[in-house]
């Protein structure tokens, strides 16, 4: 059996783990790179890449930042001014911090941005005895986020990829702005399903979670010079995120050391509340996906999907297929890596096939950052975990974000860019 076969083999083994949850999903993410090396789909290094992987320092880094902030009670003091200008409502909240998160994604790194707006709320969740629910606002974030990441050049690396291929091949490239032509549209979509069905659906379904109670003492002296300490580090970690004089994830890992040296935080404290569970899934996810990509896997599941078309070949039907090819492949590896792999295929076929290639490319840039469905698509939905959803939950809320996304992308990329 070839190595392509046997880790998408593993991968759907994974997947059955993740969506029954019969072990924590960490834990899976960790067995299926270990299966990827056991059965040969790929060597130690390969699949134990994501434990190397920056994003695993930025998510780990923001998350020392956002317990040095609850600690200090710097994270409540933030709910309380933010509950003051919301009047408490949390659907105006959840509007106002959506389209906050979506708009500085289009420009912004989408984890950083989506780290940044973790402890903000929760905070603010503290300050509202109970009106306000973390459950029913982050995941929704993390959302706008990817959504975000859809409306420039520069908000995603998809588009990046996208306009490196076009421009290697001697073509025009999309414009700065282009690409919100069909991302606000689904940005657009996606507000509506919100506040319409999705939200309606978590007060329902996260009725019944409590919000816990912190004591902070702002009169102590030593306690608020460590909440403003911690909240100049989360300053200083925004700043360098908006300018990027150096990498994200070292931002990260300086705004940690920060926190703890500046005493913010116990390293006790800090290592006892932790949560570890997202560290190891996100990094055992992105090894899988660098297996998966390595093997072949990912190629397979494209060249037969691209081998139904056969006879029955239409410049739409073309887009569709290659689409849902990506936009299947997104939510278990990451957009980065799927977008770089189907965009030389779809553009020698383009080609082959005398097709405009922009519309297949601006299609494949947009369904690849559409990866709502699961905690492991994108380190937004995984930093989120924290807030204790289920991987059940992302497929409930996020699924029709996916085929909302789907149907927009191939019904209105083709009406703006001609084939």
């Amino acid at each position: 059996m070839s190595p392509a076969l046997i880790s998408l083999l593993v991968l759907a083994g994974i997947a059955v783990l993740y969506a029954t949850e019969l072990v924590p999903l960490g834990l899976a993410a960790v067995l299926g790179c270990v299966l990827m090396v056991l059965t040969g789909a790929a060597d130690f290094s390969t699949a134990f890449r994501g434990f190397a992987d920056p994003v695993i320092f930025l998510v780990g880094g923001m998350m020392v930042v956002g317990e040095a902030l609850f600690a200090t009670g710097a994270a409540q003091e933030l709910g309380d001014r933010l509950t003051r200008a919301s009047r408490g409502n949390e659907r105006v909240l959840l509007l106002l911090t959506v389209l906050a998160t979506a708009g500085l994604s289009a420009f912004l790194n989408n984890t950083g941005t989506t780290a940044v707006f973790i402890p903000i709320v929760s905070g603010l969740a503290l300050a509202s005895a109970g009106k306000i629910r973390p459950k029913n606002i982050l995941m929704f974030v993390a959302f706008a986020a990817n959504t975000g990441g859809m409306l420039t050049l520069v908000g995603s690396t998809p588009p990046l990829i996208a306009q490196a291929a076009l421009q290697n091949a001697g073509l025009r490239p999309f414009g700065f702005f282009e690409f919100a032509l069909i991302g606000l549209p689904i940005l657009a979509a996606y507000l509506v399903y919100l506040l319409v069905l999705a939200y309606p659906l978590a007060r329902r379904r996260f009725w019944e979670e409590a919000v816990p109670a912190v004591a902070a003492s702002a009169h102590n002296p030593t306690r608020r010079w460590k909440k403003l300490c911690a909240l100049g580090v989360l300053a200083l970690c925004v700043g360098l995120f908006a300018t990027e004089p150096i990498p994200l994830a070292l931002t990260a890992v300086i705004g940690a050391l920060l926190v703890l040296l500046l005493g913010c935080v116990s390293p006790k404290e800090l290592f006892s509340r932790f949560d570890w569970n997202t560290i190891f899934l996100l990094a055992g996810a992105l090894g899988m996906a660098a297996a998966l990509e390595k093997s072949g896997g990912g190629k397979l599941v494209a060249d037969w999907a691209l081998g139904l078309l056969g006879h029955a070949f239409s410049p739409w039907l073309f887009l569709a297929v290659v689409s849902g090819v990506g936009i299947v492949l997104t939510q278990f590896m990451s957009n980065t890596a799927t977008m770089a792999m189907l965009a030389p295929i779809a553009l020698s076929m383009c080609r082959s096939l005398g097709v405009n290639p922009h519309p297949v490319l601006m299609a494949l840039a947009t369904v690849t950052a559409a990866a709502y469905a699961t905690p492991v698509g994108t380190p937004p939905n995984a930093l989120v975990l924290v807030a204790g959803y289920r991987f059940r939950d992302y497929v409930i809320f996020g699924g029709l974000v996916v085929l909302i996304s789907y149907a927009l992308v191939v019904l209105l990329v083709p009406l703006i860019w001609p084939f």
